[in-house]
């Protein structure tokens, strides 16, 4: 039997080697941050406490859908007043009484929507308001009533080549008038009772206003 004197190279695996330091983390284990750019909560048009008060429903009433006719009418005029016959003074007038009309009444309409404190009843400003809109739709009439003759003669004259245009506004110029003339009436009427005296009489304990 031959007998090795080298010695033995075994590892005893249940030895206790002692602590071990822990391992080491290396940067890449770290959690990471992500950045994000929220666009909503910087660029905001409509803060928070003013949001959902629009006066949206302004637009379903009778006044609403007026000033929405009124702006639709008042460009077909417009661009019916520049295909007649745009040298002509009598196209002049109605093309410029309907786009200062057309430009009143966007700014009246988004006024009342989003200033909803116009509307209101016990609003101060609401009483200068309707007086304004009073003066506005009474002289517009007017001004309307004097495009409707006009735009006939030129329809009438001989040497315009755009005789059907002026034919379609003088008839879209009568649609305005009368729709102005129902403004001006509403706005007479809303006028009147703003400014109604309101008196209390006391007679026997009963009170009649």
């Amino acid at each position: 039997m031959i007998h090795s004197d080298e010695p033995s190279h075994q590892v005893d695996l249940g030895r206790d080697e002692g602590p071990r330091s822990p391992p080491h983390s290396t940067p890449s284990s770290a959690p990471t941050k992500k950045i994000k750019f929220n666009m909503s909560s910087k660029i905001q048009i409509i803060p928070n406490n003013r949001q959902g008060q629009l006066n949206t429903g302004y637009i379903g009433t009778m006044a609403g859908v007026l000033k929405l006719a009124e702006i639709f009418l008042a460009f077909i005029a417009f661009v019916l007043s520049i295909c007649s016959d745009r040298k002509s003074t009598t196209a002049a007038w109605t093309e410029h009484i309907t786009f200062e009309t057309m430009m009143v009444v966007v700014i009246l309409l988004l006024g009342y929507v989003c200033f909803p404190h116009l509307t209101l009843h016990n609003e101060p400003t609401r009483e200068g308001l309707i007086v304004v809109e009073l003066l506005f739709y009474g002289v517009n009439t007017l001004f309307y009533f004097i495009s409707i003759w006009l735009m006939v003669h030129l329809s009438a004259s001989w040497g315009v080549d755009g005789k059907g245009s002026a034919i379609m506004g003088a008839v879209v110029c009568v649609a305005l008038t009368v729709i102005f003339a129902i403004e001006t009436v509403m706005k007479l009427k809303a006028w009147k009772g703003e400014n109604a005296p309101q008196t209390t009489i006391v007679n026997g304990g009963n009170t009649q206003a």
